[in-house]
């Protein structure tokens, strides 16, 4: 496989993780607040990714 969509492919892979983590942690009546802080740290995100991602996915 060519290094760009292998590149693609861990994206894509990634971003099916997060939003199964953001749907789990609104399942599990966690608080945004607490839900912001644990993306970023389990997924290293920029503050502002995560932002992003839980204004599409939450």
């Amino acid at each position: 496989m060519c290094k760009a969509f292998e590149e693609w492919q861990e994206e894509c892979i990634q971003k099916g993780e997060i939003i199964g983590a953001l749907k789990t942690y609104k399942k599990c009546s966690f608080a945004k607040e607490e839900t912001l802080k644990n993306i970023i740290t389990d997924f290293s995100l920029s503050e502002e990714d995560a932002q992003n991602c839980m204004e599409k996915y939450w």
